[in-house]
């Protein structure tokens, strides 16, 4: 097959959840902030809405869901960032890695104490006495 001049190759897109799409508007996020998430554009999103009624009526369902019990909703949306979160760092999204391993307390700034160095610093505030009933407790 002949390719024509100035035609555009095919795109490799990704597959789209468009449950998760779904799910993520029936929580009141914009076609904007969806799109990110779920790896399209935000004209996919809104013309998805306009055309696919099978689209809007899942929208709807899972509006009806979430108002069910909180519980269930909360895990939900537990499962639904978990798995957007890992399609990031798969991406290989550097603010999103870096975001988990502050929340995590993986990366510590050099010039943060270790908790070994704090406890020093902390021991060395005290008084003698407070330091004589700190090694009292110890020999009990």
């Amino acid at each position: 097959m002949e390719k024509r001049e100035g035609a555009k190759a095919p795109s490799k897109r990704t597959p789209i959840d468009w449950d998760d799409a779904a799910r993520l508007l029936a929580v009141g996020l914009t076609p904007v902030e969806v799109a990110q998430l779920v790896g399209t554009t935000p004209g996919r999103i809104n013309a998805r809405i306009k055309r696919v009624r099978s689209f809007r009526e899942a929208i709807e369902q899972h509006r009806s869901a979430g108002r069910a019990s909180p519980r269930e909703a909360y895990e939900r949306f537990c499962k639904l960032v978990y798995a957007h979160l890992e399609r990031q760092v798969r991406s290989g999204n550097l603010k999103v890695l870096m975001w988990i391993a502050d929340r995590m307390k993986l990366v510590r700034p050099p010039d943060v104490d270790a908790p070994e160095l704090e406890l020093q610093r902390l021991l060395r505030t005290l008084s003698e006495e407070q330091r004589a009933e700190i090694r009292a407790l110890g020999e009990e």
